[in-house]
């Protein structure tokens, strides 16, 4: 127990400024119980960074020259591959920059001449988030790598998820989506059967027509799927379709039977993704169709109410654009590597 009365938690620090800066914050660094260290200019702590990693939170004391300060920052927040908090505790003369600061990327700006508790429970708090955004983000790249593991088990699907991706991403580009939707489509494709991990192999990967009893089992992937991913923010936007990607336009689909614009447009453009890759790519008990076959079949499908029409027609015009060659190649390539 520090002598703050709270709690300590395991942490590295790195404390960046001038040496009789750094001595006013002495104290807190003791008290805190985290294990420190210090460098004296922002361009070292960047090398520490990016040799080392590790660091948990960079707690910049700038001394009368601030741009250094801030520009190491701005650097540091906005390259991926430095995932640290940031901090910076200020002396008065630059206590009205605080704002310049945040829009550098700061995730604290705190007064060195506030108490010392105020202090240490800031940097406490920058710390847990750091913590609990790492954690989440190992909890995905677990969720991705098994998602890639399943599909990966049966040669004739593999590289299946990555591909539904690839054409989804397309498609909502083709469509005039969201950066952020097609990073959706984009980790939706991915996942979007990772709950086939619930079903059992003989029924997975059977060769020939499966039985009613062993369809009914396969229709719970989406819903498997939706459960695991569902306590997880960071998979929010793909949840739709995780659980959606198998219903139909005509409202005969799984899991919940919904109709026309009742599902969702990622999930519309993940179904198109998914049949087209179906087609397009070898099966046990077929070979792939070309190209002008597999969009005939989608268009067929539409006409059936199986696949959205203006989603179809969208994937349509990329396959007969400039693009759909490389597109048509993915699967090519994924025959040959097979």
């Amino acid at each position: 127990m520090s002598d703050t009365g709270e709690q300590p938690i395991t942490a590295r620090i790195l404390w960046v400024g001038p040496d009789d800066l750094l001595a006013r914050a002495g104290g807190l660094m003791g008290r805190a119980g985290w294990e420190s260290s210090a460098a004296a200019a922002p361009v070292a702590a960047i090398k520490r960074l990016r040799a080392e990693g590790g660091i948990d939170v960079i707690v910049m004391v700038p001394g009368p020259e601030l741009s250094a300060f801030s520009e190491a920052c701005r650097n540091i927040k906005f390259d991926g591959r430095m995932k640290v908090a940031v901090a910076f505790l200020l002396d008065d003369i630059h206590a009205a920059r605080a704002c310049d600061l945040l829009e550098c990327g700061a995730d604290e700006c705190i007064l060195l001449s506030a108490p010392a508790r105020e202090i240490f429970l800031r940097l406490r708090n920058a710390i847990h988030v750091k913590q609990a955004t790492d954690s989440m983000e190992n909890a995905s790249v677990m969720i991705l790598s098994l998602a890639r593991a399943i599909e990966g088990k049966d040669v004739y699907t593999c590289g299946h998820v990555e591909r539904v991706g690839v054409y989804s991403v397309e498609i909502g580009r083709k469509l005039g989506l969201s950066e952020s939707d097609l990073e959706a489509l984009r980790v939706g494709g991915i996942v979007h059967d990772i709950g086939k991990v619930g079903i059992p192999d003989h029924v997975l990967n059977k060769p020939g027509k499966l039985s009613e009893e062993e369809f009914a089992v396969i229709k719970r992937h989406p819903m498997i799927g939706y459960d695991i991913l569902r306590p997880m923010r960071t998979f929010a936007n793909v949840l739709p379709i995780v659980r959606w990607h198998h219903e139909k336009p005509s409202g005969k689909g799984y899991p919940d039977g919904l109709k026309g614009k009742e599902i969702p447009v990622l999930a519309r453009i993940a179904a198109v993704a998914d049949w087209f890759d179906a087609l397009i790519t070898d099966r046990p008990y077929r070979k792939a169709f070309p190209v002008p076959e597999c969009l005939r079949m989608l268009r067929q499908a539409v006409a059936a109410g199986d696949l959205d029409g203006d989603v179809v027609e969208a994937m349509c015009d990329i396959m007969t654009s400039e693009l759909g060659a490389s597109m048509a190649a993915l699967a090519s390539n994924a025959a040959i590597a097979a």
